[in-house]
């Protein structure tokens, strides 16, 4: 099971996910994303994943295309090292 909840402050909207980033909730996740860039053209968006525990194939397609967006994410722990894999960030 995955939450998305919205947060809001000024300019920037953040969408914090919790638990498995996998399956509908990806598509949801983009839904509510695209949705947002509609309504906010000059926004900032974030996507925080301190509480999420497992990324599919399909999610990692959606953070690189999130990324190449100008999102920015939020991570902790392993999370950390595992999107900056996602999105070609590693430490050499």
């Amino acid at each position: 099971m995955m939450i998305i909840e919205t947060r809001e402050c000024g300019n920037e909207l953040t969408f914090k996910v919790e638990g498995r980033l996998t399956g509908a909730g990806v598509a949801t996740l983009e839904d509510c994303w695209r949705a947002a860039a509609g309504r906010y053209p000059h926004g900032k968006f974030a996507v925080d994943l301190t509480q999420v525990t497992f990324i599919d194939q399909a999610g990692r397609l959606l953070l690189q295309l999130m990324d190449r967006d100008g999102v920015a994410f939020v991570t902790k722990g392993l999370m950390t090292d595992e999107v900056n894999e996602i999105l070609g960030r590693n430490k050499r």
